[in-house]
């Protein structure tokens, strides 16, 4: 069940009462006009009520929006100062070390020392 928010008032539009506290009828004559009456007078106010919680939907949409356009124009001058970064990137400008087999022999070591723990693994199993 979903989470009330906002409620539309009043929520019944005919319930009302045509007799006062003491139980005096409040209209004498034409009790169904006075009903109409006040039916339509509590449609306004529903309307109404309608109304300005449209207009707080709204308000708050056009703050999450704002805060969605901040968010994205921090993203955008994010990738303009990346993309200016590598247009001015040069990888001729850069040096790059040549070593002798260091890192291939540590793969090597890595392999065959995965291929002995596999080993072991089944001889176990």
């Amino acid at each position: 069940m979903p989470f009330v928010q906002r409620v539309v008032e009043p929520k019944h539009l005919s319930r009302t009462s045509l007799c006062d506290e003491n139980g005096r009828p409040k209209v004498t004559d034409e009790e169904l006009q006075a009903v109409t009456n006040c039916t339509l007078s509590n449609a306004l106010r529903q309307l109404a009520s309608l109304v300005l919680l449209a207009e707080d939907i709204f308000s708050e949409l056009t703050t999450q929006l704002q805060g969605v356009t901040d968010r994205s124009k921090v993203a955008q001058s994010r990738i303009l100062k990346i993309n200016e970064l590598v247009e001015q990137y040069d990888p001729k400008k850069v040096t790059v070390q040549f070593s002798s087999g260091p890192p291939y022999s540590y793969a090597a070591t890595d392999l065959t020392d995965i291929q002995t723990s596999q080993a072991n693994l089944n001889y176990l199993g």
